[in-house]
């Protein structure tokens, strides 16, 4: 008989650790509830079994006698204890488990696209690419990036969503921002000059603050405001053409640390529980100290949360 209770009890807390809305099928909606089931192993010689589960303060939620191997019950969601009694053919009570405890969670249906996920709180990776647009004068100097990988922008953020924070009253405006670290590299090649040709690499790093709607769709969008530092690298040769064919006389590189500032917008789309496709735009000003850079940003970006 001692064999048996731990064969039992070994099977029950098996089983308890996994339990949860998921368990045959019952991925209950908010509003739709649907029977649980916890199963255990068959005994030699017991036709009956009593289960009982009392919730943290000792009352008793759960008092059923059933001639199968499982049972089928509704509780809210919730920490609780359980037992079970077995019923020998001279119905009798041969014997009870130990109480163990089990964990009772809410699962959410699985969307493809879908604005629930674990944490409406929480680290949000991204990452991507984009075409860089150059705004007078510097687009009457340089090439927007255009699509050619060479000279492809690339983005990335990491950042916070203070989101739906116990510690944040749900009508402070808080709750629908948060802040984020900025990356981004880009590199233009002039426009055709036969005195003069030049290219600029530009990599910025900075943090920026944000401020996102908390739709109940798979759908939102930002607005940020942001800035930092901007490394930029110009590698630049002069020809002289006096005899009618180019020929280089002066070569350079110029590099320097400015400061930085931007503006923008953003839509982000949900999938998945934990990704999201970003697609936005920034106005990026670079202030150098001879002629202020002005630029338009397009990107997409794919994001994960942490």
């Amino acid at each position: 008989m001692a064999r048996n209770v731990k064969m039992m009890s070994a099977t029950l807390l098996a089983t308890l650790c996994i339990i949860s809305f998921g368990l045959n099928g019952a991925f209950a909606e908010e509003k739709k509830e649907k029977p649980l089931r916890i199963r255990w192993e068959n005994v030699e010689g017991i036709i009956k079994f009593t289960v009982q589960m009392k919730d943290e303060a000792g009352t008793v939620l759960l008092d059923k006698t059933v001639d199968t191997n499982y049972v089928d019950f509704i509780l809210p969601p919730g920490k609780y204890q359980i037992r079970i009694g077995a019923i020998n053919k001279f119905e009798k009570l041969s014997f009870w488990t130990d109480w163990d405890s089990i964990e009772i969670r809410k699962s959410v249906k699985s969307r493809f696209f879908t604005n629930d996920h674990a944490a409406k709180l929480g680290l949000k990776i991204n990452g991507g690419i984009g075409y860089s647009m150059l705004l007078p004068n510097w687009s009457g100097k340089y090439k927007d990036s255009g699509f050619n990988f060479k000279y492809m922008p690339v983005f990335g953020t990491i950042g916070f969503h203070f989101g739906n924070s116990k510690y944040i009253d749900p009508k402070n405006a808080v709750r629908y921002m948060g802040i984020e670290l900025d990356g981004s590299y880009c590199r233009y090649d002039d426009k055709h000059n036969l005195l003069f040709q030049s290219s600029v690499m530009q990599i910025t790093g900075g943090l920026n603050l944000f401020f996102k709607t908390q739709m109940k769709i798979p759908l939102n969008f930002y607005v940020r405001f942001g800035g930092g530092a901007a490394y930029s690298y110009q590698s630049f040769t002069k020809y002289n053409i006096r005899t009618g064919i180019p020929i280089p006389y002066q070569s350079g590189k110029i590099m320097s640390i400015d400061p930085y500032a931007k503006v923008g917008v953003s839509m982000e789309i949900n999938f998945l529980f934990t990704l999201s496709l970003n697609l936005g735009a920034d106005f990026t000003t670079i202030f150098y100290r001879d002629e202020i850079f002005m630029g338009l940003r397009y990107y997409a970006m794919m994001g994960v949360r942490i």
